[in-house]
C-alpha cells in the first residue's frame, strides 16, 4: 500500500504541477483513470525487471535494512544527493517538459466531467511517459550507486521472499546465473501469461481505486499531519471489514498469480540452481529476515500469523500465497532434474 500511496500522489502531483488544483476532482474519469492507469504501470515495472530498484530506493530509507546490504551512511548519503539532484532538474529536462506541456494543453481542453475518450488517452499516454521518465531516472541513480556484492545480496533477498511479491520477473532469477537457452524459456513463459497478468492488473487496479476512496473518507476528521495517510489505514485496516477484505483480496490475487508464474519459472532452473534456490528461501540472509519482518508490520501482521484479522484464508492442501516454494511441487521437483528437458 505505502508504494500504491506514493504513486498516487505523484500522480496528483504531477496534475497539480501542470493546471492548478482547481482545475482537479478526484473523483473526475480523468483522475480515477489516471490513477488506474498508474496503479498498471507500476506492476509492469515489476513485472518488467526494472522496478525492483524503484523498490529498493525506498527500502534505503530505512537504516536497518542499509545495514543489512552493508550501505554506509555516505553511500545512502550520495544516493539521496543525486536523487534530489534529478528531482529538481526534472522539470527543465526537454523531454520531459515537452511531455508535461502537452498534457498540460490536452487536460485544460477537456471537459473533465463529460470527456473525449481520445483525448483522455493521449493525456494518459503523456502522463505515463512522464512517470516512466521519473522512475526510470531514479532506478538508475540507485543501481549505479550500488557495488556488484550488494547487488547480489539484495536480489537474492527477493527470491528468498519472492512468496510475500505479487508480481515476480524473470530477472529476479538471473543471480543464479542462467544460460541463454534458460533466458528464452522464462520469455516464453511470461509471453504465454500475458494475458491472464493483464487481467490480474485490471482487478488489483480496480480494488485500489476502491480502497483509494475508503482511505480518503477514513482521513476525514484526522489531524493535518504527514502521518495522516497512514493513520487512517491503520484504523481502517482494525476497523473496517470492507477495507480488510479489499485489501486481502488485491494480495492474494496477486500472490495467487505469482505462485502459477514462478512454478513454471522452477521447471527451467537446473539441480544445481534449483538447490540454490532452496538455500536462499529456506536459509534466509539477515536482510531477507528484516526485510520480511518490516512487509509484516506494515500489513499490520503477528509473528504468529499471517491474517490475524480474517478475511482470506487458504483451504486444506492449498497453497499459501506466502509459501515462496508450494511443498507438493519441492517434493515432486526435488525427485527429478528438469532442465534442460529431455527429449521423448
Amino acid at each position: 500500500m505505502k508504494t500504491q500511496r506514493l504513486l498516487l500522489s505523484l500522480f496528483c502531483l504531477c496534475f497539480l504541477t501542470a493546471t492548478g488544483s482547481a482545475q482537479l476532482d478526484f473523483d473526475s474519469p480523468l483522475v480515477q483513470q489516471g490513477i488506474k492507469s498508474q496503479v498498471k504501470m507500476q506492476l509492469r515495472a515489476y513485472w518488467e525487471g526494472w522496478g525492483a530498484d524503484d523498490m529498493l530506493m525506498s527500502m534505503l530509507h530505512d537504516s536497518d535494512i542499509r545495514s543489512a546490504l552493508d550501505v554506509s551512511n555516505e553511500q545512502f548519503q550520495q544516493i539521496q544527493e543525486q536523487v534530489d539532484k534529478i528531482s529538481s532538474e526534472l522539470v527543465s529536462m526537454p523531454e520531459f517538459r515537452e511531455m508535461m506541456e502537452a498534457r498540460m494543453t490536452l487536460v485544460e481542453s477537456l471537459d473533465q466531467n463529460n470527456p473525449d475518450g481520445e483525448t483522455m488517452n493521449k493525456i494518459l499516454e503523456l502522463h505515463e511517459g512522464e512517470i516512466m521518465l521519473i522512475m526510470t531516472s531514479f532506478s538508475t541513480v540507485v543501481s549505479d550507486s550500488l557495488t556488484p556484492e550488494q547487488k547480489q545480496k539484495y536480489k537474492e533477498m527477493q527470491l528468498a521472499l519472492m512468496g510475500e511479491l505479487p508480481i515476480i520477473s524473470p530477472d529476479m532469477f538471473e543471480v543464479l546465473n542462467l544460460t541463454d537457452e534458460q533466458r528464452q524459456e522464462m520469455k516464453n513463459i511470461k509471453k504465454e501469461l500475458e494475458p491472464a497478468f493483464e487481467k490480474l492488473l485490471e482487478d488489483i487496479a480496480n480494488n485500489v481505486m476502491m480502497l483509494s476512496t475508503l482511505l480518503r473518507e477514513g482521513q476525514e476528521g484526522l489531524t493535518g499531519n504527514e502521518d495522516k495517510t497512514d493513520e487512517a489505514e491503520k484504523k481502517l485496516i482494525r476497523e473496517n471489514p470492507e477495507f480488510k477484505r479489499i485489501h486481502e483480496e488485491i494480495r492474494s490475487r496477486g500472490q495467487v498469480f505469482a505462485s502459477q508464474f514462478k512454478t513454471k519459472m522452477f521447471d527451467v532452473l537446473t539441480d544445481e540452481q534449483w538447490k540454490r534456490l532452496q538455500e536462499l528461501i529456506d536459509h534466509p540472509s539477515e536482510l531477507a529476515k528484516i526485510v520480511l519482518k518490516k512487509l509484516k508490520e506494515d500489513r499490520g501482521e503477528s509473528e504468529e500469523g499471517k491474517n490475524p484479522g480474517g478475511g482470506w484464508q487458504p483451504g486444506p492442501g492449498s497453497w499459501r500465497p506466502g509459501d515462496a516454494i508450494p511443498e507438493a511441487y519441492r517434493q515432486e521437483r526435488n525427485t527429478r532434474g528438469n532442465f534442460p528437458r529431455t527429449e521423448n
